[in-house]
């Protein structure tokens, strides 16, 4: 009797293992389309940077975009995905209070309910205080719901415990800030601070920007007094054009019912900033740079105190040492002082010399009633209620930012 071929044995069939490290084939991949929460703007499920000097409107944008996806409502024409909202704020509540009643005042609305505001900072360099973050939220989220769509962590500064120079540090701040939204798909906001000394980008190491999905800088201009913000880095789309803003006036009342300061985003014409610098001689430019520079450093310490609303006050005194140490001679200071007066680039009460402010508009028709731009998105946000105007008168005592 023959012995069987090999090809007539029978051998049972193995099950197929999972792969530990699964590949795929290049010819298989997706190519998915960009899915905003912002449209052209901001996208979805991503790790997004918004920097600039302290007292130039991040918090106001931050804020702004926050309602509006909160509510549903246009984002200066652009559509959004609404959802909840988590704001981790680390500075000026009540501050945050007065802007709050302000954009639902300017934009008709009521308050956003869906948007959720910290009553305190938190260190997000700790995984268990990210966890700890991490279970409010989904509490909140359970009761209303809402699936987070946005979360805000303003600023990082006074919700980060290590050192801003260090890769380590910052990665574990970054890491935590992205467990937050990979468990919802959504998107994180870090607002921080520009770097000093005419530095490029935000402040600190480089492994926050290598991290970030996209970045934003925001700026304002003394010869204009506009906000501008301009898109750095888009990693899966296009840069979008710059957007710039006015400040507007909006009158609102406390709890109490007295008459209160606030202030509103208005989109505006953008047009390239002019320094103002350009038409200053050598030693009112170095002497400008100057107050500058003390005036930064002031607003960003009174910021990590909390205090950002807090007006900064510089010594006349104090300007001039600094002056001399820079070769301005006391004389020359005089006439720099003089001229810089003259044209309304400071603003001199003795003992104190303050930067000029920016005047703002009077509250008129808010910009969202503006028809929104055919945009393709298919995506909902607030139509505009033509009959909707606004009036009324700029606001007395509006805080500084």
């Amino acid at each position: 009797m023959n012995a069987p071929l090999m090809t007539d044995i029978q051998t049972p069939t193995e099950p197929a293992l999972e792969s530990p490290f699964p590949f795929v084939a290049a010819c298989d991949m997706p190519v998915k389309p960009v899915v905003w929460l912002v449209h052209g703007y901001i996208e979805e499920d991503a790790l997004a940077v918004l920097y600039g000097p302290p007292g130039k409107g991040k918090s106001f944008f931050a804020l702004d975009v926050s309602c509006c996806i909160a509510t549903g409502t246009l984002f200066h024409g652009h559509g959004v995905k609404p959802g909840a909202v988590f704001y981790i704020a680390g500075e000026g509540h009540n501050g945050l209070a007065r802007r709050l009643r302000a954009w639902a005042e300017y934009n008709r609305c009521d308050m956003p309910a869906l948007l959720f505001v910290s009553v305190a900072p938190t260190d997000l360099s700790s995984a268990t205080n990210a966890a700890k973050v991490a279970a409010a939220v989904q509490q909140l989220a359970d009761a209303t719901g809402e699936t987070p769509v946005l979360i805000v962590i303003d600023t990082m500064a006074r919700n980060f415990g290590g050192d801003e120079n260090s890769a380590t540090d910052v990665g574990q701040f970054v890491g935590n800030a992205d467990a937050l939204r990979r468990r919802w798909k959504a998107t994180v906001l870090i607002v921080h601070h520009s770097g000093k000394d005419g530095e490029k980008g935000a402040r600190g190491s480089s492994a926050l920007k290598g991290a970030a999905d996209a970045e934003y800088e925001v700026s304002r201009s003394d010869a204009d007094k506009l906000i501008r913000l301009t898109p750095r880095k888009m990693k899966d789309a296009e840069e979008p054009p710059p957007l710039a803003f006015e400040l507007v006036g909006v009158p609102v009342r406390d709890d109490a019912g007295s008459l209160v300061g606030g202030a509103a985003l208005k989109l505006t014409e953008y047009t390239a900033p002019v320094p103002v610098t350009a038409k200053l001689g050598k030693h009112q430019k170095a002497a400008l740079e100057v107050l500058e520079q003390m005036h930064a450093e002031i607003a960003d310490r009174l910021a990590r105190q909390g205090r950002e609303d807090h007006p900064v006050y510089i010594l006349v005194d104090d300007w001039k040492a600094k002056c001399e140490a820079v070769d301005i001679s006391r004389q020359r200071f005089h006439d720099v002082k003089n001229t810089l007066t003259d044209r309304k680039q400071i603003r001199i009460e003795e003992p104190h010399v303050f930067l000029v402010r920016p005047v703002l508009s009077p509250l008129e028709e808010p910009d969202r009633t503006d028809r929104p731009k055919d945009d393709n998105t298919g995506q909902t946000g607030q139509e505009p209620d033509e009959s909707r105007t606004g009036t009324g008168q700029p606001a007395a005592n509006i805080e500084e930012f």
